[in-house]
């Protein structure tokens, strides 16, 4: 990926002003830690577009100055905290699409 290493930093960096504030909160194995993270609600759908499964259904954008989140993580995002189920990178590595559900 030699021409894309750094990109995603830098592009993070320009979007930032655009993103909300949120804090991710990340398991390991030492417990759980708080990274302040920028981030962007993409959209909501509730319980009923997928029979079974509980509450609603966030999708956001985060922008990862770091590792991206994993499936273990939680993310605080306008008020409301939720556990991650989904986590798609991009090459470059600037962002995540995450989709998480109500804690």
């Amino acid at each position: 990926m030699g021409l894309l290493d750094g990109i995603g930093r830098h592009l993070g960096g320009v979007l930032a002003p655009l993103f909300d504030e949120a804090v991710l909160h990340r398991v390991g194995p030492d417990g759980t830690a708080d990274e302040p993270v920028r981030a962007r609600c993409d959209g909501i759908r509730e319980s009923a577009e997928e029979p079974g499964l509980p509450g609603r259904l966030m999708r956001a954008v985060v922008l990862t100055p770091g590792p991206a989140p994993d499936i273990d993580d939680e993310i605080t995002l306008a008020g409301t905290r939720h556990r991650i189920v989904t986590v798609e990178t991009d090459p470059a590595g600037s962002h995540a699409l995450i989709q998480g559900r109500p804690v």
